[in-house]
């Protein structure tokens, strides 16, 4: 029977030998320290009945490489692998916490992480907006613009080269620790790791990925640092001063009189505007164009004759001959509105102008905050004033919101509407007809 080693002796004395393995290879060369043969023939079967082969030509040292590891080891690297054995693998050293993930070679989680984000934030080619839509949820293009520049600022620095298999909770939690980030508003934080955690944990339901880098990861607190709101008086002295846009001070007044969004004024055609109120039907986004509003519901909010006749003089100065489609703050091209941001820009220079302190505090979308404080203020069913603003945040009130009667909601807003905005309204017109 043919020994299981090969032994021989080199020219300083020492007789090394070879193991032979049941695949047919050997094991490394290994100096048995030993001059005699019998005695190196002896330490050979020794290591093979025990299972350790010496580090050292002295023995001492074991390592805890054995046969049976020798042996897996050349079966690891000579065996033909199917696909599902290298995953079986792999999924096992994870199990064991050996590894924290693995990808393997043409498989949908070697793909470039840049190249999946880019492809899940295309408005236009996303699988998860795709998705979205058939189950009638809301997604905007200017949300997937908006996260897609997210992450080119601080997750493509931090994950470019990396695969989306590779990706770990550890690599998205660094964000934590970037000096820029630390700076930021808490919202603006939790936007960031919204931008990576979204496409991440779809990827990971769809299979993309073995590793769950969503859970566990702790937010900042949304809380927000609270919005600068003009007084009513303060808000008096601004529309009683000289404006250098008269369009962008009506646009204010309409977001003061009406709590409207921005974009939804933007929105705003010749055929909303009605005998005596307003229908808000949609809302203008640069990326989308013109959009449903954000709540995908319209709503009606009744403004007073002067408004409406302001609105109507502003619509009619509209150059592109578009009928009742044409848009009361007309922009310089048929079929698009005026840019918003101006009107902020007027209100900073009209606040600036009566001696405000720090125009840049205030916002557009402050007066919808001062819309809501002070109609609050009277109305104490929040399911009247959500009529109006249209907000749809809590369930509850939803669900109230359904059964109350439109149109005595809407009279008791105009009436708190009369009592507070239509005073200032009146005498920002007095003071412009002197």
């Amino acid at each position: 029977m043919a020994k299981p080693y090969l032994i021989y002796k080199t020219p300083n004395g020492f007789y090394y030998a070879e193991i032979l393995l049941p695949d047919g290879t050997r094991a490394n060369k290994k100096s048995t320290g030993c001059k005699d043969r019998a005695a190196a023939e002896r330490k050979v079967m020794e290591w093979i009945v025990s299972g350790n082969i010496p580090e050292r030509t002295n023995g001492k040292k074991k390592s805890n490489t054995n046969v049976d590891k020798i042996n897996f080891f050349n079966c690891v690297r000579n065996y033909d692998f199917q696909p599902e054995d290298v995953l079986k693998i792999g999924q096992i050293l994870q199990e064991r916490k050996l590894i924290k993930s693995f990808v393997m070679e043409n498989t949908p989680q070697s793909k470039a992480i840049e190249e999946f984000l880019e492809e899940f934030w295309d408005f236009d080619k996303s699988p998860y907006v795709r998705e979205k839509k058939l189950r009638g949820q809301s997604i905007h293009r200017d949300y997937c613009v908006a996260l897609m520049t997210r992450l080119k600022t601080y997750w493509y620095p931090l994950l470019g080269g990396k695969s989306v298999g590779e990706i770990t909770r550890d690599d998205i939690c660094q964000i934590f620790n970037h000096e820029s980030v630390s700076e930021l508003a808490p919202k603006t934080i939790n936007s960031i790791v919204s931008s990576i955690t979204i496409p991440l944990k779809w990827a990971f339901f769809h299979g993309l990925t073995n590793n769950n880098c969503y859970d566990g990861i702790i937010k900042c607190s949304s809380k927000s640092k609270k919005r600068k709101v003009l007084t009513l008086e303060q808000a008096m002295e601004v529309f009683c001063a000289e404006w250098e846009n008269d369009s962008a001070k009506l646009a204010n007044m309409l977001a003061f009189y009406t709590g409207m969004r921005q974009g939804e004024i933007a929105a705003l055609r010749l055929e909303d505007i009605g005998a005596d109120r307003i229908y808000i039907r949609h809302s203008w986004s640069h990326f989308e164009g013109l959009k449903e509003t954000k709540t995908n519901e319209c709503r009606e909010i009744k403004i007073p004759q002067q408004l409406r006749e302001m609105l109507l003089t502003q619509a009619n100065l509209n150059p592109h001959n578009e009928g009742i489609e044409g848009f009361v703050f007309y922009g310089l091209k048929p079929s698009q509105p005026t840019d918003p941001k101006n009107w902020l820009k007027y209100l900073q220079r009209a606040l600036a102008a009566i001696g405000y302190s720090n125009p840049k505090e205030i916002c557009f979308h402050a007066w919808r905050h001062l819309w809501c404080s002070r109609v609050s203020d009277l109305i104490q069913d929040k399911r009247v004033v959500m009529a109006g603003s249209g907000h749809k945040t809590e369930f509850m009130l939803d669900h109230y919101a359904e059964h109350i009667e439109t149109e005595r909601a809407l009279e008791k807003l105009e009436k708190a509407q009369e009592k507070i905005f239509l005073p200032i309204l009146e005498k920002s017109e007095e003071i412009t007809d002197v």
